[in-house]
């Protein structure tokens, strides 16, 4: 992350009386006024020199700061309160916390290198930063160029389905947060650093220290112009909250869904240059400078087709036309997939009775999570979770939007999670996936929706009480699925593999804590418990517009 200017730092008294303190990188040959970039986390912006590399600095997040130096763009890195140069108390995203950005941004905004119109810039917690401070309204916070952040800490990934989250939380708050201010001689128990995790376990309801954490609930309220930016790479962490924040905002907006298949890749592509002169870079010249690029003339949504590889173009999310395809589960065995019941999905709802899977876990044979490993060393990731697999398609077919798995099921315990994920199968027998569609999760006891936010196949979850189950008893529980965009060819299949924990080889670093389950469940698919997936399918047509 070299850059060709030494930054100075600034500081300011915040409305809450802390010292917040930002490293300032002008351009090497310019005069200003510059527009300005800022970017917040908990980072450390002292850090800011090491490279992107995946592996093990997950958290430079910045984008190539010397492109926009290069274009005339101060750019400003802030600490967080509570965090590196920053005094206070940590408390991510609390709206607190927004108003913190909200008044750095008013600061920079009158020093006389800024000509006062400041965009935000910055992937995943910088991204989260954009929202939060976004809520705020800073008079001078003029655009957002909103890449990979989600907007609801609870239910983007905290508690997806009211399942805690376990394995993110180490990786992120300890590996890329306590430990870097450790190495660097900054106790992880001072400044609230330590309370983190226990506050985030302490409210497992979406109660009103989750919603104070929460963007989502204020961004009906942002007028300003905003490029949302996702990633088919980081949905089970981010997706969801890019679709959500260009959904709720209400001024210029524009919608990109880029086709990165992997936490890693989503982050080399933020530092790729020629993604910010092609993406993000007209966005902050047409909003920042007044430069007439066309960049409002772009397609409202863009959305890369996976197994098409090609970007798409709609008019809105979810595509004007979409249809509504159902894919009912069955008993008969698809002859494709070694897993514990093989089970089929059939376009032809159910007409007799009495079709059901039964299970009992924790299975013994698991060995990384669900997963199972052969004497080989070889791992087999559904061998012993549930399966329900297409026939091969007989035509292409485009599944693109929302989705949402109405499972009737019972216990013999008073509460069950539920986690779900559909693969694209490519042409052949018993061939890993190709695709991960899209997926999903939910605990029982969770499953009351909040009907003023709940639509017919996205349904929003209350999270604001346990209602147990009844032991024994059917109930149907709609799992929420992430948006998604596949191109399925003829001849490949879709499978759905529901389970009630996940593989630490294929979900990693996104686990959900185990408990205590000690359970056998039952799924049923029969006339009167008609368990089915149902997805958006986008009509094809020969005319479809596309780009590389």
């Amino acid at each position: 992350m070299d850059v060709s200017v030494t930054p100075f730092e600034i500081e300011t008294k915040t409305r809450h009386g802390d010292m917040v303190r930002a490293d300032v990188y002008l351009p090497r040959n310019g005069t200003g006024p510059f527009p300005v970039l800022l970017g917040a986390s908990p980072y450390q912006k002292a850090l800011r020199h090491l490279p992107p590399i995946p592996a093990t600095f997950p958290f430079i997040e910045y984008g190539p700061m010397q492109l926009y130096l290069d274009e005339g763009y101060a750019y400003v890195a802030v600490d967080t309160p509570g965090m590196g140069r920053s005094e206070g108390v940590w408390d991510p995203v609390s709206r607190t916390e927004g108003e913190v950005i909200h008044d750095m941004i008013e600061y920079v905004a009158s020093l006389d290198w800024s000509t006062g119109k400041v965009g935000m810039i910055g992937m995943s917690h910088y991204c989260w930063s954009q929202w939060n401070a976004a809520r705020t309204l800073p008079p001078h916070l003029t655009c957002l160029g909103a890449y990979d952040g989600a907007t609801d800490m609870y239910r983007d990934w905290m508690y997806q389905g009211g399942i805690p989250i376990q394995g993110f939380l180490n990786s992120w708050l300890f590996g890329s947060v306590l430990l870097q201010h450790m190495a660097n001689g900054l106790p992880m128990t001072e400044n609230g650093r330590d309370r983190v995790i226990y506050d985030m376990y302490a409210h497992p309801f979406d109660d009103e220290w989750q919603r104070r954490r929460s963007p989502f609930w204020e961004l009906d309220r942002v007028d300003i112009p905003v490029l949302s930016i996702g990633s088919w790479g980081k949905a089970s962490l981010h997706l969801r909250g890019n679709f959500e924040g260009y959904r709720l905002v209400k001024g210029p907006k524009q919608l990109l869904i880029v086709g990165a298949q992997t936490f890693a890749e989503t982050q080399a592509l933020f530092s790729q240059s020629d993604f910010h002169r092609a993406e993000l870079l007209p966005w902050y010249d047409h909003h920042l400078k007044g430069v007439a690029n066309g960049v409002m003339d772009r397609p409202k949504v863009r959305f890369f087709v996976q197994g098409e590889e090609k970007i798409r173009e709609a008019a809105d999310w979810p595509p004007p036309g979409v249809s509504i395809a159902e894919f009912f589960l069955s008993g008969a065995r698809s002859g494709h997939v070694a897993s514990l019941n093989d089970g089929s999905l059939i376009e032809n709802a159910p007409r007799t009775d009495g079709g059901a899977t039964t299970w009992t876990y924790p299975d013994p044979k698991w060995m990384a999570g669900v997963t199972t490993i052969d004497r080989q060393g070889i791992p087999h990731h559904v061998a012993r979770v549930v399966t329900y697999t297409t026939a091969p398609f007989e035509r292409d077919r485009e599944f693109t939007g929302q989705g949402v798995l109405h499972l009737h099921a019972s216990s013999d315990q008073t509460d069950m999670d539920v986690i779900v994920k559909v693969s694209l199968l490519p042409v052949g027998t018993d061939k890993p996936p190709t695709i991960r569609v899209t997926q999903g999760w939910l605990r029982a006891s969770h499953r009351a929706e909040d009907p003023a936010l709940t639509a017919e196949i996205r349904p929003f979850l209350r999270h604001d009480r346990e209602e147990p189950i009844e032991s024994g008893r059917p109930h149907e529980l709609r799992v929420e699925l992430l948006p998604m965009s596949v191109l399925v060819r003829a001849g490949e299949r879709l499978r759905l593999e529901i389970s009630n924990w996940e593989s630490t080889i294929t979900e990693a670093p996104m686990m959900h804590w185990y408990g205590q389950k000690v359970v056998t469940d039952t799924y049923y698919y029969n006339a009167a418990q008609p368990s089915r997936l149902r997805l958006h399918e986008r009509p094809r047509t020969n005319g479809a517009s596309s780009q590389q």
